[in-house]
Order: C-alpha cells, then sequence, then structure tokens
C-alpha cells in the first residue's frame, strides 16, 4: 500500500516523512454469514496465529466502552473540577485508578465461585456498591473488610448481563464538519445558533419569503 498525493502533500506539510510504502497482511473470515477482511501490519503468521488476531480485533471495542465508563458512570460526566494543569494531571490519574479498582473488584467477583466473563458484570452496578460500602468500612478490622468485599462479590453476581456479541466495524476516515463555525447576525461578538459562518451559500434565494401570507391586493373604489 503506498500513500496516496494528498496524504503525501499533507505529510511534507506538516514535516513529517512517510515510508513510500507498507506491507500489510489480510486475514478473512465469516461472522454470520458475511466475509470481514481484517488488514494488520503484524506480519509473522507464527508468532501471530490468525485465530488470536481475530479475537483481539472483537476485543478492541472494550476500550470504547472503557471511556464511556469513566466520563459518564465513574466521572463528573463533564468537564473537570480542576482548574490548574498539574491538578488536573491528579484528577486524571485518580479516575484512571479508581477505574482499575473498580475493574479489578469486577474480575476477582467474576472468579469467585463459578467463573463467568467479567464483561457481564455491570460496571456501574460495581460502582454503585463502592460508594455505598467503603465509607462504611471506614476504621473497620481486616476481618470485616474481607466479610463485606464477600458481600460485595455476591452482590455484584446477583444480575448479570447478556453475553457481548463480537462488534465489526469497517475502519474509516471521518469526514470533518461542513459547519465548523458559528456565524453572528448581529457582531462578532454574538452567537447565534443555526448560523453558520463556513461554506457559506453563494446562491440567490429566489424564495426568501415563501411561506409568509401574501397580502391580497385591495378592491379598487368605483369611481
Amino acid at each position: 500500500m503506498r500513500p496516496g498525493q494528498e496524504v503525501r502533500l499533507r505529510a511534507a506539510r506538516e514535516g513529517r516523512v512517510l515510508p513510500k510504502e507498507t506491507t500489510y497482511r489480510v486475514i478473512t473470515f465469516t461472522k454470520d454469514d458475511k466475509v470481514v477482511h481484517l488488514g494488520t501490519s503484524l506480519l509473522d503468521t507464527e508468532q501471530y496465529p490468525a485465530d488470536e488476531l481475530i479475537a483481539l480485533y472483537r476485543q478492541r471495542w472494550e476500550i470504547e466502552l472503557a471511556f464511556d465508563e469513566i466520563k459518564n458512570h465513574l466521572g463528573p460526566g463533564g468537564p473537570l473540577r480542576s482548574r490548574t494543569p498539574e491538578a488536573v494531571r491528579q484528577e486524571l490519574w485518580a479516575l484512571l485508578a479508581v477505574h482499575q479498582a473498580v475493574r479489578r473488584f469486577a474480575h476477582d467477583a467474576a472468579a469467585n465461585g463459578p467463573v463467568v466473563d467479567p464483561d457481564r458484570l455491570s460496571y456501574l452496578r460495581c460502582v454503585r456498591i463502592a460508594r455505598r460500602s467503603v465509607p462504611l468500612q471506614h476504621g473497620a478490622s481486616h476481618r470485616k473488610v474481607m466479610g463485606a468485599w464477600a458481600e460485595a462479590a455476591i452482590e455484584a453476581r446477583t444480575r448479570l448481563l447478556p453475553p457481548r456479541s463480537g462488534r465489526d466495524w469497517p475502519r474509516a476516515i471521518k469526514k470533518p464538519s461542513r459547519w465548523p463555525i458559528l456565524r453572528t447576525r448581529s457582531g462578532r461578538s454574538k452567537v447565534e445558533p443555526g448560523r453558520w459562518a463556513a461554506n457559506q451559500t453563494k446562491k440567490v434565494k429566489k424564495y426568501r419569503g415563501a411561506g409568509r401570507p401574501v397580502p391580497r391586493a385591495q378592491p379598487s373604489s368605483p369611481p
């Protein structure tokens, strides 16, 4: 595969050097009577068997679910509360550490008893269990903490999610938005939603008054 002219020109403008060509490997498999082609740069068939790469490809969606778990279920659900760069780094590390702890709890709970897939344990349910039980264990003994952990693991396994189906979707380049900037009617400092600055049409709007009631002509008075 060789990069196209547009890609090469953009890389040259950005000061990047692209290889003249890239060799990749195509793995073809069937899923639900549909032929799927998987491209990869891992060319060694003995070190990277096709079956393992197919299974790993389906697991790549887990990173998107992890982002959703951190932002919407664990984090504030909006902008970070910190106001300085160092505080933002500290808050991000805290979110990642707590997310890892919750996921570790779900993994251990899935292995406690009949082994189930950890993905079938609800992440939101595990978060709620931790928020409810952790403050109650402050200053508790080791024996009490372990007993509370066993009860929490049983609670996390009470209602399991259905098994996840293997997802696949062709990789594609996302096209940039055609309307990135808002246009203002009253000035540059004020923004009116629904008015756009980029790609303004120059077409003459012939029917600008479409939809408005047409005034009726007044009947002329008799002489």
